[in-house]
């Protein structure tokens, strides 16, 4: 790639649990998120974490790309990004990166897709608070994140706390509605983590379609 053979890259690896981007830094630069799995947190006034997206290294260069936003904004980054697992990354400086994008339009227009997505999804969680739709916006959780193994639709390296941050409650709302759910027959827990029973049911509970009473 083109990019990551520009002046002034250099390769750099973070831990797991540790910040690649802090909130609050000013950056000029981003990363390039080579292999493995990073989430976009904010720590708010009360001290609480919530989780706003997740970066993995994949085909899709953009998505892959850590703090490109902040570029075309004052600088400073709203957000931490955390490694949630090793993370091997290219780290870009800004100059490098504009310099590289310039003249590539379809490079920009996915910028702008990216940015319309989170947008969205900013304004999805902000409703769903305010409406009190938590439980729906769980289940579409487990749902867009569930995977086929060995025959089962498993969601997997989700706890409680991590969930509780996706969805900006406390841990023990989660418990009460993943306890709902069991009670239901829709999910259960196993060693290879959320097991969906009744995909159908939980689907219907993420559109609205049905209550959980929890």
């Amino acid at each position: 790639m083109d990019l990551l053979k520009m002046p002034g890259v250099v390769y750099c690896e973070f831990e797991k649990n540790t910040r690649i981007i802090k909130q609050g830094e000013k950056i000029d630069f981003v990363y390039y998120l080579a292999s493995g799995i990073c989430y976009r947190k904010n720590i708010t006034e009360k001290g609480d974490e919530v989780i706003y997206g997740v970066k993995e290294s994949n085909n899709d260069f953009i998505q892959s790309i850590l703090g490109v936003l902040i570029l075309y904004t004052d600088g400073v980054s709203v957000h931490n990004f955390c490694a949630r697992s090793k993370c091997c990354c290219y780290k870009i400086p800004k100059e490098a990166f504009l310099q590289w994008v310039k003249d590539k339009p379809d490079i920009i227009t996915q910028i702008l897709y990216m940015a319309m997505k989170e947008l969205r999804e900013l304004a999805s969680l902000f409703q769903a608070r305010q409406e009190g739709r938590v439980a729906n916006r769980l289940c579409n959780l487990l749902l867009k994140n569930a995977r086929a193994i060995q025959g089962k639709l498993v969601v997997q390296g989700y706890s409680n706390l991590e969930i509780s941050q996706f969805l900006g409650i406390h841990k023990v709302t989660v418990a009460r509605i993943l306890r709902a759910l069991k009670a239901g027959d829709i999910i259960d827990k196993g060693k290879e983590g959320i097991i969906i029973l009744n995909e159908k049911q939980l689907a219907a509970y993420a559109k609205a379609e049905k209550i959980i009473d929890y």
